[in-house]
């Protein structure tokens, strides 16, 4: 992948892509702030102000201005906030960059903030976290984090709950966006059909006059000591019983990273992993079952998912459990590690094919890490894994005292869950 980057003078860092083959041309903008930077109380407001840039902003003053000019350009745009970052991005045919940029400039600079936008927005807020808590299969990841992090930002849901958002006031938004949608927190990202030294030009045009400002650093993710509490379980009334079991690990830094994904592709990453052949193909517990890691700046975990019938619940903990000691027991296979590194290597040429996946690729690398790590130096070092590395990694990370489970379903005993760890 062939990229190149500079820097504007209020700190913005500018990368390009430039891609051949393709009308399109995706602008991505990476605001280096999320879940894990909100202090106590103000939980969800990142992802609050997310929602509330759309709303109006000096040029475009409403909503239905902003979407109305962005649908009339076939354009494809959305938004999303996570743990260290905020991102939007719009992706258009390429002479149809210019105003896209303008649009998109206008309400990351200058957003209105309406009182009553605010209070509207709040209610469909209010009502998209009462969604995802009737998900179980996705709000028992929460779950997994709260156990996993307990009472700091890293173990509260992305969008907050239900108290701290109805609590945000229009104060603490205009006050959050004020210092952390600041030039030097910023990574723009153009990918497609667009040059360098166009990209360049497009963001000294439209956003190389936002302040550098000094935005708040994040308080450090701490790592949970207590060796009780290691089962979470949400007593509900569900069909199936949904479980997230998993780890602590390392950071996105860590040379470990690469050890840690094959380790993840041989445990649960397709229909020929460990996992699905045991909790499903050979004993039938589950529809779904995967696994994979999530890593940050200074944290990082390994999470299995499952659902299964509630009574059979304990036997695929049990057979997850064993699944993590069998592999940090015995080296894999080298056919296993083939298919593992083929695998990666396989989805993550396929990941890049669109500009838009270039964009994030591109983005986060530079935002979380510094630096960029191209697909192919990624595939590089995942060559590189030995069966001793994997071992090592599933030795460090599936210690007694590491695991957490998190459940919800018709469950009222965590204590025969913990155990079985």
């Amino acid at each position: 992948m062939d990229y190149k980057t500079s820097v504007l003078k209020n700190g913005i860092r500018v990368i390009s892509a430039e891609l051949k083959n393709t009308a399109a041309v995706t602008s991505l903008i990476l605001v280096g702030t999320g879940s894990h930077y909100e202090k106590k109380g103000l939980a969800g407001v990142s992802h609050f102000l997310e929602h509330l840039v759309f709303k109006g902003s000096k040029k475009y003053p409403s909503a239905i201005k902003i979407s109305t000019i962005l649908d009339g350009l076939g354009a494809q745009y959305n938004a999303f906030t996570d743990d260290e970052m905020t991102g939007f991005y719009i992706k258009t045919i390429k002479d149809k960059t210019d105003i896209a940029l303008d649009v998109m400039s206008d309400f990351l600079k200058n957003p209105l903030f309406k009182t009553e936008e605010i209070e509207r927005e709040r209610g469909v807020i209010l009502e998209e976290l009462r969604m995802y808590y009737d998900m179980p299969q996705r709000h028992v990841m929460d779950l997994f984090r709260e156990v996993l992090y307990g009472n700091q930002q890293a173990g509260v849901s992305v969008g907050g709950t239900e108290g701290t958002v109805a609590n945000i006031t229009p104060k603490d938004i205009k006050d959050y966006f004020k210092k952390q949608y600041a030039g030097g927190n910023i990574v723009a990202v153009f990918a497609g059909n667009i040059s360098h030294e166009e990209a360049r030009g497009l963001a000294k045009k439209y956003i190389e006059d936002i302040s550098e400002g000094s935005p708040y650093k994040k308080p450090p993710v701490k790592d949970l000591e207590s060796k009780t509490g290691k089962v979470l379980v949400q007593d509900k009334k569900t069909d199936q019983t949904h479980i997230a079991i998993g780890s602590k690990t390392f950071p996105l830094s860590d040379k470990r990273r690469y050890a840690l994904d094959i380790l993840a592709t041989i445990l649960g990453g397709g229909m020929s992993s460990r996992l699905f052949h045991e909790v499903r193909e050979r004993r039938g517990l589950a529809y779904y079952v995967s696994a994979g890691a999530d890593l940050g700046t200074d944290f990082g975990y390994f999470l299995a998912r499952a659902g299964v019938t509630n009574d059979k619940a304990k036997d695929a903990v049990k057979v997850i459990l064993d699944e993590f000691k069998k592999i940090a027991d015995n080296l894999p296979r080298r056919e296993e590690m083939e298919k593992a590194k083929n695998h990666i290597e396989g989805s993550t040429l396929l990941e890049i094919e669109t500009s838009n996946s270039v964009a994030s690729e591109l983005g986060v690398s530079e935002l979380l890490l510094k630096r960029i790590i191209t697909p192919t130096e990624y595939i590089e070092k995942i060559k590189k894994v030995t069966p001793k590395d994997v071992v090592s990694v599933a030795n460090d990370i599936f210690k007694t005292e590491n695991i957490r489970i998190a459940l919800i379903g018709p469950q009222k005993n965590a204590e025969e869950f913990e155990n079985l760890i």
